[in-house]
């Protein structure tokens, strides 16, 4: 039988990350942490490069119930195409946890409202609009609309993380560079930006 060439082992509070040949120690609460704050198992993999069924039963060895995060996320109107991107998973085992939870497989597509704060999650997370749009299941477009929406909605930059505050300055540095001297919102310049480098609607 083959052995994984990238898999996760635990020793006491220690969780192995095993990645092409490679190994590296670090706290669980690392992993945990990541888990609870994205909530995607997608972004864990990025860290924790192993399978779904390993990444899930070492998270559930250190108390992380991932049934009841599918359970609140089947609640909050996730579709299945949704959480199989949002998770790195195929649609038919998200289907099939749906209907194990007890939530019936409705026809047509759910609408989906997100929160300010998952909006926000999802960019600081990916760091893009089209790696925001594709852990929450919808197009570059819509994930655009959604997120000037959440910066109108009292979100205000400085209660935003530290990543997302670099990103505002590296912003407002390339604008300055193609000579824009008006200070700008953050999402007048990531439209603006956009527009320069071919990533407008």
């Amino acid at each position: 039988m083959a052995v994984a060439k990238n898999y996760l082992e635990v020793a006491g509070d220690t969780v192995f990350i095993f990645f092409d040949g490679d190994g590296e120690a670090v706290h669980h609460s690392e992993l945990i942490n990541l888990m609870t704050s994205s909530r995607s198992l997608a972004v864990v993999w990025k860290r924790f490069r192993a399978s779904r069924s390993n990444l899930i039963e070492t998270l559930d060895h250190f108390g992380y119930d991932f049934d009841r995060l599918l359970n609140e996320q089947f609640r909050e109107g996730y579709r299945d195409a949704a959480l199989a991107k949002l998770h790195r998973v195929d649609p038919k085992w998200i289907a099939d946890k749906r209907q194990a939870l007890g939530f019936p497989n409705a026809p047509g597509r759910t609408r989906v409202e997100f929160s300010v704060d998952e909006i926000m999650r999802a960019y600081d997370a990916a760091g893009s609009f089209v790696g925001a749009a594709a852990l929450l299941g919808i197009n570059r477009k819509t994930f655009k609309k959604l997120y000037l929406w959440a910066l109108e909605n009292g979100l205000q930059i400085e209660h935003r993380s530290s990543a997302s505050a670099e990103r505002l300055a590296a912003l407002q540095e390339k604008a300055r560079a193609l000579g824009i001297t008006t200070t700008l919102t953050e999402a007048e310049l990531k439209a603006f930006m956009d527009d320069q480098w071919g990533e407008g609607d």
